[in-house]
């Protein structure tokens, strides 16, 4: 089964996620939440996608995958209390996720989704007053939240009436509980959570009269387990509230809080109002709908919580990591500061530290400001270019008021103004050129990171679509059980001998059905015999099933000969074969076919239904060598006995030598004495002693063989005693002498 968890970067959608992983199914989560490290999913083998559930790249994912679940969390903004600061998570506009929930509705539509599961929030109801809301309750929401939930709501409503999608809503309560990621700090901003993690920060927790306050808390594991048995459950669709159907004030979860950590008794802080001041949602519903029920209580819950998150705030590595990432962002700019400073002091040197000092620079009529201002500016841009300007102005200024110029005559000298607006040209010059050379690679780097992402997400659908085409290829032609392969492996048992029809099944069904225990008796429905004969079977069965079969001993097959249908051994009852099916002519069974081992994964009703198309080919192959038998009778035979012509019993012999050498098939050859019996008379007291499956021929010089199939020579020693009763001799055939 392959799922996809849209706005899955959060506790409940991870935990979600793992949940199905677990379970052995095929899970793709999409979400744009930029914290989230995709790490998180590598252990278990999860597709993730950082894409808006709005993008058009979500048509591609779609495209790669036959989803036969979608599921949607919208990225709320947490309920909060404001107990001092609003979660760091960019504010999501309802209208992005109406848009995001269309689009993925419109392509689960197009992609014939199976089911649609829309997580809504227990927030439409609002304030619910005395009695639990349940899913009859009218919708009153007093939030944004809630809100956005309603209209969500009434989109996947009408878009169920219209495209005949099967839509699930979850409308669930207030979740809380530990992350289910090892490599994060914390990912969503629930209630319980900016509870905790306000007390482990000792800052204030103050309710402002709202300790009266009530929320339905639901445990996460509970809700993952609820909203797991949900989605696998066909004929769950509609609305379904999820919660734990208990009220809590929020009082009480300061006062489980003081119970783990006792200072928080004496934290205060400022806070405002709740938007909701009731909330309890009854799950009778779902509970009765399905196996489910909230295990974990509140005391408990807040505890695992507390204990993970403070096991965590013990840990914030990513705390760490923000601050390494801003005192790197800082210290390229102390660099170009201190350059500057450096720079313009080797400028002032050069240009005017003859002044001061007794030695003197050559005089290369250059001003050394200028070169400042330049290099300055192609190094660290406008904002650095600009500093060199007021400094290199400053000094030359006050290098011309030392030397004894006075400021008025500074300022009417046309060279000093020309000067000083050469250093304002080429510093604007120069930084704003170097300003819009960094703005072009900025921009250039921006488009080369969007085409890398595009290529990467292309890259990504390429690959995913390989593996699946090559899966389909892989199933189409090369299985054992594609169309191509059943035809290419029933050719083995297209024949018109029996006996090679018989060693061909065996040699079919073992590729087919992927099985190495396979066994076909045969009946004879002419004398009504109790008793069915091994006619083939698989080499691995040598020696561990009897050549004879007492079919009323066996409930199991005596019910298979009387139905006539297939046998699927489902309470796995020893001795059994797995599978036990009649092979048919016309209204009689011929034979019974046997498949006494296979492995677990393949007791499926695929493997049912393939045993059956197998079994109706090789009945054809078998009825046909029948007919074929039957119309050349007075050719195969000598008239009036059951004794074979020289030509068909070597065909025969040499079938039932190839059987043993692939089958490990054992038989014994009898060569009968010398008499002067008419042929008549010789088949009828040989036919008395022997089985239905056993053969009699003539050789060569007219000499009489009788071949016992499935036969050792301790069993032929039998036969010669019976046949010595009836004044016939008889001899073993050695494997070395066997010339007929």
């Amino acid at each position: 089964m392959k799922i996809l968890i849209s706005g899955g970067c959060n506790n409940a959608g991870m935990g979600l996620a793992k949940r199905f992983a677990v379970e052995g199914q095929d899970v793709t989560v999409i979400d744009s939440f930029e914290d989230f490290d995709s790490g998180s999913f590598a252990d278990k083998k999860i597709k993730f996608y950082k894409i808006l559930n709005s993008s058009p790249q979500c048509e591609k994912i779609f495209g790669t995958s036959s989803f036969e679940i979608v599921i949607y969390f919208p990225r709320y903004e947490s309920r909060l209390i404001s107990l001092h600061e609003a979660p760091d998570r960019e504010d999501i506009s309802p209208n992005c996720e109406v848009s995001g929930l269309v689009n993925i509705l419109n392509l689960s539509t197009k992609n014939k989704v199976k089911k649609f599961i829309l997580v809504s929030s227990a927030d439409v109801y609002g304030n619910t007053g005395e009695t639990a809301a349940d899913e009859q309750t009218k919708p009153n929401p007093v939030s944004i939240r809630g809100m956005s939930s309603y209209v969500m709501e009434y989109y996947c409503s009408r878009w169920s009436e219209i495209h005949n999608l099967n839509i699930l809503i979850l409308r669930a309560s207030d979740i809380y509980g530990p992350s289910p990621s090892e490599t994060q700090y914390y990912s969503d901003k629930d209630l319980i959570s900016i509870i905790i993690n306000t007390a482990l920060n000792e800052k204030g927790i103050h309710l402002e009269g709202k300790e009266l306050d009530t929320r339905d808390f639901i445990y996460i594991d509970d809700f993952i387990e609820g909203l797991y048995r949900a989605s696998v459950d066909k004929d769950c669709k509609g609305v379904f509230n999820i919660s734990s159907k208990t009220e809590t004030q929020l009082s009480s979860v300061i006062k489980e809080l003081v119970l783990l950590k006792p200072s928080i008794k004496e934290v205060r802080g400022r806070g405002s109002a709740a938007e909701i001041q009731r909330s309890c949602i009854d799950n009778s519903k779902l509970v009765g709908f399905m196996d489910w029920q909230p295990k974990v209580s509140f005391s408990e819950g807040i505890k695992l919580t507390f204990n993970e998150m403070k096991l965590k705030y013990e840990k914030p590595r990513f705390e760490s990591e923000k601050n390494k990432a801003k005192t790197l962002s800082k210290r390229p700019k102390a660099i170009a500061y201190i350059e500057n400073a450096a720079l313009f002091l080797i400028a002032a040197f050069i240009q005017w530290g003859h002044l001061f000092f007794n030695f003197k620079f050559p005089d290369l009529r250059l001003d050394y400001s200028i070169i400042y201002i330049i290099i300055i500016g192609i190094i660290w841009g406008q904002t650095q270019a600009y500093i060199a300007i007021i400094l290199s102005s400053a000094l030359y200024i006050g290098m011309s008021l030392y030397i004894g110029s006075d400021i008025i005559s500074f300022v009417y000298t046309p060279e000093n103004l020309i000067r000083i607006a050469v250093y304002i040209l080429i510093g604007i010059i120069t930084g704003y050129s170097v300003e819009r050379k960094n703005r072009e690679l900025e921009s250039r780097n921006i488009a080369i990171q969007n085409i890398k992402s595009k290529y990467i997400f292309l890259s990504d659908i390429y690959k995913e679509t390989r593996i699946v085409k090559n899966e389909l290829e892989n199933q189409i032609i090369e299985t054992e059980d594609s169309f191509s392969a059943i035809y290419k492996i029933i050719q083995e048992v297209d024949s018109l001998e029996i006996e090679k029809v018989f060693s061909g099944a065996i040699s079919a069904i073992e590729r087919i059905m992927s099985t190495n225990q396979v066994s076909i008796y045969t009946l004879n429905n002419d004398t009504g015999s109790d008793f069915m004969r091994l006619k083939a079977r698989s080499r691995l069965l040598e020696d561990k099933i009897p050549n004879s079969l007492k079919i009323s001993d066996f409930e199991e097959i005596k019910n298979v000969i009387n139905t006539r249908s297939i046998f699927v051994n489902h309470s796995f009852k020893s001795n059994t074969p797995i599978m036990i099916a009649p092979v048919l002519d016309e209204k009689n069974v011929i034979s019974v076919i046997s498949i006494h081992y296979t492995t677990f994964e393949n007791l499926t009703l695929h493997y049912e239904n393939l045993f059956q198309t197998v079994l109706g080919l090789i009945t054809n192959a078998l009825k046909r060598a029948y007919y074929f038998e039957a119309s050349l009778k007075d050719k195969r035979y000598i008239p009036k006995t059951r004794i074979l012509t020289e030509y068909t019993f070597e065909k025969i012999l040499k079938e039932i030598r190839i059987n043993k050498a692939e089958l490990g098939m054992s038989y014994t050859l009898l060569k009968v004495g010398e008499n002067d019996l008419a042929p008549e008379l010789l088949s009828d007291k040989i036919t008395g002693i022997i089985r239905d499956n056993d053969y009699i021929g003539t050789g060569s010089q007219n000499a009489v063989f009788i071949l016992l199939s499935n036969t050792k020579n301790n069993y032929a020693n039998l036969v010669i005693d019976r046949l010595e009763k009836v004044k016939l001799s008889a001899s073993l055939v050695t494997e070395d002498a066997e010339d007929v």
